[in-house]
C-alpha cells in the first residue's frame, strides 16, 4: 500500500561533490528535492521504495539509484530501502504491471521515482534544440500535478524517446502504482537549467501537511542545508 510519493530528477549534478564550489541552480533543485522527500517521509512509510531508470549498457548502479541514495542520506533516511529499475525503453504495459506490483505489497510504501523530463530545450542542451519540448514538459506538468495517471500512461514513447525524456518510464510505473490512490500533489520545483526539466513533485494524503513542517525541519538539519521550508 502507498502511503505517500515523490519524484525527483537525476542529474549527476545532485551527487556529492561533482560540482565542487555550490552552484545555485543545482543547490536550489537539491532543496526542493529535500523538501519533497520530506514530505514523503512525514507519512512514515515502513520502507520506501525507489524506482529508477536503467539506460542500455549502464553499469551498476544506474545513475538513478546513485542519485536516490544520495538524496536519501542527504535527508537523514537510513531505515529500510527497495529499489526497483526499468529499462527507459520499457513499454507502459510493462511498466504498469511493475507499478502494481510495488502497490500490492502489503507494507506501507513510500515511493521515491527518479525521473527527468526533456534534454532538448535549448541550444546548449544535451540534445540539442527540439521545439517540441517545452509542449511535451508543459504538458507533462499538468498531468503530474493533478495527480492525472491515465494521462501519464498516454505520453507518446517514440516522442518522448526523441526528447530524451529519461523518466518517461519511472513516471509510467508510478501511473500503475498511484493509479488508485488519492494522494495530493505539491510542486517543490519544475524549470529547466542547463536544458534538462527538472520537475519535483510529492504526494500525499490530507493528513500529511500536519506532519510535514517537522519531518523537514529534521531533513534540512541532517543535510545541513539552509532553505526556505515550502508552502502547501
Amino acid at each position: 500500500m502507498i502511503i505517500a510519493a515523490a519524484s525527483a530528477p537525476n542529474p549527476p549534478l545532485l551527487l556529492p561533490g561533482m560540482t565542487g564550489a555550490p552552484v545555485a541552480e543545482v543547490e536550489q533543485l537539491r532543496t526542493a528535492c529535500l523538501a519533497a522527500i520530506g514530505r514523503l517521509l512525514s507519512a512514515k512509510p515502513d520502507v520506501v521504495v525507489v524506482v529508477g531508470g536503467l539506460r542500455d549498457a549502464e553499469s551498476a548502479p544506474p545513475l538513478s539509484l546513485a542519485v536516490a541514495r544520495a538524496l536519501l542520506a542527504e535527508a537523514g533516511y537510513a531505515a529500510a530501502v527497495r529499489e526497483v529499475t526499468v529499462a527507459v525503453t520499457a513499454t507502459a504495459a510493462e511498466c504498469v504491471s511493475a507499478g502494481r506490483e510495488i502497490a500490492a505489497d502489503g507494507a506501507a510504501i513510500g515511493l521515491l521515482v527518479m525521473a527527468d523530463g526533456s534534454a532538448r530545450r535549448t541550444l546548449k542542451a544535451p540534445g540539442y534544440l527540439d521545439e517540441r519540448a517545452l509542449p511535451f514538459d508543459d504538458n507533462l506538468q499538468a498531468l503530474l500535478s493533478n495527480s492525472d495517471w491515465a494521462g501519464v500512461l498516454e505520453l507518446d514513447t517514440a516522442l518522448a524517446a526523441q526528447l530524451l525524456v529519461a523518466g518517461r518510464a519511472p513516471w509510467q510505473v508510478a501511473a500503475g502504482a498511484l493509479a488508485h490512490t488519492d494522494l495530493q500533489a505539491t510542486v517543490h520545483y519544475a524549470e529547466g537549467p542547463f536544458g534538462v526539466w527538472y520537475p519535483v513533485v510529492s504526494y500525499a494524503g490530507p493528513h500529511a501537511e500536519k506532519l510535514v513542517d517537522e519531518t523537514l525541519t529534521d531533513v534540512l538539519h541532517a543535510s545541513e542545508v539552509d532553505v526556505e521550508r515550502p508552502t502547501a
